[in-house]
């Protein structure tokens, strides 16, 4: 059955262009009317004036608000909605309605075992491919009023542009790194443990890049968020997820490397972070991913020349050994040792303290079919059963 404006304009039969424009007035006139009998999602009163749409930053979904609740000053700093009823202010000036209020963390006891938990749950998501910082970090709850004034300390625009972290790595005597990082108080729970991941991100980046990596900062904020990201998925909080891929600051390098990660393995993209040819990526050509400058990879990072630093290499496998395999089709990638192949390519592995020339021929559904140089024997390596 044909919607009521469809039929109406059928009996009307005016001619011309305005036959075809009647049902779309009327299509907007009954929207309109049926936006205006709904009840205000602040004040939960009904609608008879103007009506204005909003969306909740929390959930994403738009909210009808009446003419006089769109006016109020009070507005939930989490969800961005004006707060009329059962308010919760914070010693900062901070509002909160009354669903937000409900799930901050308000404790920085339990703000700072979320974070720790955060940190381990990162250690055991990458054990296959790295470590993050523990014992030389330290985590602060801090304020509004606190936060405001760190992010206008000099130097600030070195860091991380969050609102709800703060970072400034430094290098202290004895070449040892130091990661003191301020995150907001009051963020809910997993919000709070994705902001913790990020920032870790950061430190890791300081820890690992070699000094001659001048990667973009769009691309080093896009690193830190896809870290979060995959923490919210291991979390399985997909409202963390949306609201990290809907965050624009990063530029679209979020993006890029999400699909770098989905495509080639995470891997793939840490070793491009560390030692990568191109200082960001771009959209037009994907593959360049996989372009690293190999001379950069035992290099250490130093913040300042004044204080010698020296960083071992990951460990790898004393034996050649098969860690993963990630990707699709003709994009697929198999991990051995401390290098990524695809089919046909070749390139030297770390193995123990030397290293050989592997050359891929084959990737199977769970080993890969490789040559050694020097041997003509071909060896196929399997992946461990977990």
């Amino acid at each position: 059955m044909r919607p009521l404006s469809w039929q109406i304009a059928e009996r009307c039969r005016p001619p011309g262009i305005w036959r075809r424009l009647v049902p779309v007035v009327l299509a907007l006139f009954w929207g309109v009317a049926g936006l205006q009998a709904r009840q205000c999602a602040v004040c939960d009163g009904g609608i008879g004036g103007d009506c204005y749409l909003m969306t909740d930053k929390v959930t994403g979904l738009e909210q009808v608000i009446c003419d006089r609740c769109i006016l109020l000053n009070t507005r939930c700093y989490l969800c961005g909605m004006p707060v009329k009823n059962g308010l919760m202010t914070l010693g900062d000036g901070r509002v909160l309605c009354a669903r937000d209020s409900k799930n901050v963390v308000l404790s920085d006891d339990e703000a700072k075992q979320d974070c720790a938990d955060a940190r381990d749950e990162l250690d055991r998501l990458f054990s296959r491919f790295t470590t993050f910082p523990k014992t030389n970090a330290t985590v602060v709850m801090v304020d509004r009023t606190q936060m405001d004034q760190l992010i206008q300390t000099p130097g600030f625009d070195r860091q991380c542009p969050s609102v709800y972290g703060y970072i400034r790595s430094r290098v202290v005597a004895g070449g040892e790194w130091k990661h003191p990082i301020n995150i907001l108080n009051g963020l809910p729970k997993y919000r709070l443990m994705a902001v913790c991941a990020h920032e870790f991100g950061h430190a890791w980046v300081r820890e690992n890049l070699p000094p001659s990596r001048d990667i973009d900062r769009d691309s080093e904020e896009g690193f830190c968020e896809l870290i979060a990201y995959k923490l919210m998925e291991r979390l399985d909080q997909p409202a963390q997820m949306d609201l990290i891929k809907n965050n624009l600051y990063t530029r679209g390098q979020f993006d890029l490397l999400l699909e770098a990660d989905t495509t080639y393995g995470f891997y793939t993209v840490m070793q491009w972070v560390k030692c990568g040819t191109d200082n960001c990526l771009r959209e037009e050509e994907p593959d360049r991913i996989r372009k690293i400058d190999e001379k950069r990879l035992l290099k250490p990072r130093a913040e300042t020349p004044a204080v010698p630093l020296v960083f071992a290499p990951t460990p790898v496998p004393d034996v050649l050994t098969l860690i993963g395999i990630s990707g699709a089709g003709a994009r697929r990638l198999a991990l051995i040792n401390d290098r990524a192949f695809g089919v046909s390519e070749s390139g030297k592995v770390r193995v123990g303290p030397t290293n050989v020339t592997v050359r891929c021929l084959e990737l199977r559904s769970n080993s890969v079919l490789i040559e050694v140089s020097g041997s003509t024997a071909k060896q196929e390596l399997f992946l461990k059963s977990k």
